[in-house]
């Protein structure tokens, strides 16, 4: 069984969609009027100081993280409100239906990297692991013919599974209301992936995003965070999925890495991968990253520091290239 890791780049690589540091950039070149139609986002950028034309995802959302956690031993009021809907619906404008668009118009071939792997090196059994919030994996992997199943369902025995350990824009999240629990939907009711993102009128309405915040507590893996607001659900979910992370890591084969650097602030992640490579007892894993060229040794090492002691080779493929041009 082969498993393959998705991160930032390949989804930069391929549809342009900016990795974290980028966020704020790419933010404002999409929406010239973002501080007035996300007003909470724009105080917080303003609190830490940041350049408005270029700010990256994980300080904002850190800040409103630890404030919601915090708030009381900082000794005053949060500057802003309303944040977690204005938020997420900025993730939405940045990787929800512009990124869904754009994987529809990725030729189904193997010219360039994600194309030329989903059709040559996929097979029945393995695993995709996308750490990206958007539908791009799962879309081209539609649009070529290979059918998936989500890891939140039954029976992916003899299936190509589809894992999203940090959620997804096309996953609704019912928030809580008195007379109900938060609710999930990760799945179609055939078992497959959901593929189409959320809109602002679906936050509007309370459903919102599940995707786990670019923070250091990521209190979507915490089953008491989770039951004190009433999102049971929220935990079972992403549970689910990096159960399958781990079970993925200690029974592969051999790992394809496409543009996902192992972050050291990921420590969640990091601690679950490195539990799946103590599980597979030594056993030898062939290992093959893309990477750009400048990041090459330091994804190397970030690897080697997961994956130490069970690697048998380590093959760099250059970076992830997109679709030539038409």
């Amino acid at each position: 069984m082969k498993a393959f890791f998705f991160g930032a780049g390949s989804s930069c690589g391929t549809v342009c969609a900016p990795v974290a540091a980028r966020f704020g950039c790419a933010l404002n070149a999409i929406d010239a009027h973002w501080r007035t139609n996300h007003p909470a986002v724009f105080q917080v950028v303003q609190h830490l100081n940041l350049p408005l034309d270029n700010w990256g995802l994980e300080p904002v959302w850190s800040c409103m993280d630890y404030y919601a956690k915090l708030q009381p031993a900082i000794g005053r009021p949060r500057p802003w409100s309303n944040e977690s809907p204005q938020f997420k619906k900025a993730l939405l404008k940045v990787y929800g239906q512009r990124c869904d668009q754009q994987a529809e118009q990725l030729p189904p071939n193997d010219s360039y990297t994600l194309g030329n792997i989903l059709k040559k090196e996929l097979q029945l059994g393995d695993q995709l692991i996308s750490f990206n919030y958007d539908t791009v994996v799962e879309r081209l992997a539609r649009c070529i013919g290979i059918p998936l199943r989500s890891a939140s369902t039954e029976n992916t025995k003899d299936a190509i599974v589809l894992v999203k350990p940090h959620g997804s824009t096309s996953w609704p999240l019912e928030l809580p209301t008195p007379d109900r629990p938060g609710n999930v939907t990760s799945a179609a009711p055939d078992g497959g992936p959901l593929f189409d993102s959320l809109t602002d009128a679906h936050v509007d309405a309370r459903q919102e995003p599940l995707v786990l915040g670019a923070v250091p507590i990521k209190s979507e893996l915490i089953r008491e965070v989770q039951r004190c607001n009433d999102t049971p659900a929220v935990f079972t979910t992403i549970q689910d999925q990096w159960k399958a992370v781990v079970k993925a890591i200690s029974s592969a084969d051999s790992l394809i890495i496409v543009g996902y650097s192992f972050p050291r602030e990921d420590q969640y992640g990091r601690f679950l991968m490195q539990e799946g490579v103590r599980q597979r007892n030594g056993r030898r894993l062939d290992i093959a990253f893309y990477e750009l060229e400048d990041r090459q040794p330091q994804t190397a090492m970030q690897i080697a520091e997961v994956f130490a002691g069970c690697i048998r080779d380590l093959r760099f493929r250059g970076p992830v290239t997109g679709p030539p041009p038409a």
